[in-house]
């Protein structure tokens, strides 16, 4: 088992790399969004799960399972 220091310096580039092209898809999203005002999509449930999905990430509580939480979001039902 890694120390978190070493989870670190083993994966902080590459979560570094994923939190921007996410921050990219959401700019891409938002101007989208004000470019086509009539077609946003905040109600689409798959927008829906990925918002739910950044609040279960930025979660401070140890032992959150966020996997596994992410994972439960994502396979639920398409409304």
């Amino acid at each position: 088992m890694l120390t978190p220091a070493q989870v670190l310096d083993e994966y902080h580039l590459e979560v570094r790399c994923k939190l921007l092209e996410i921050a990219a898809i959401f700019d891409r999203y938002d101007r989208a969004g004000a470019a086509f005002p009539d077609e946003r999509a905040d109600d689409d449930f798959r927008h829906e799960r990925v918002r739910a999905s950044l609040e279960v990430l930025a979660s401070d509580k140890e032992n959150a399972s966020r996997a596994e939480k992410l994972a439960r979001i994502f396979s639920g039902p398409v409304d």
